[in-house]
């Protein structure tokens, strides 16, 4: 009774400022065992279990890489000068391009094309 008591007050202690997950590691065990003891020692000693805290715990979040892609220029058909591209799904998805919207596509120098989306509408 009296570690169930001493871990209890311990609880209390972390849980005023930590989430149950931050709590369980400053006691290093896993929050499965957090649980099942706090919940044991709450039940023998005929108290209420602490409130933890409500704020989550903050993961630094890498810088996204952006994908390169890579294709050759081909002929479009058998007869003509036409070239195709594949331009992939995901750039249509990045730029928030829906079916049947107006792009316009022209030249800029010798070697860049640029496609955007028109403004007429």
């Amino acid at each position: 009774m009296k570690r169930e008591a001493e871990f209890l007050q311990k609880v209390r202690e972390l849980a005023a400022e930590k989430n149950m997950s931050a709590t369980a590691k400053a006691l290093k065990i896993p929050v499965y065992t957090l649980r099942a003891r706090l919940l044991s020692a709450a039940i023998n000693l005929g108290e209420i279990p602490p409130q933890f805290a409500k704020n989550r715990v903050v993961k630094k979040v890498a810088k996204v890489k952006k994908s390169k892609f890579i294709d050759l220029v081909r002929a479009a058909g058998k007869a003509g000068n036409s070239r195709r591209v594949i331009i992939p799904q995901q750039i249509f998805q990045d730029l928030d391009w829906n079916k049947g919207d107006e792009i316009v596509i022209r030249r800029s120098g010798k070697n860049k094309i640029i496609i955007e989306k028109s403004a007429s509408k």
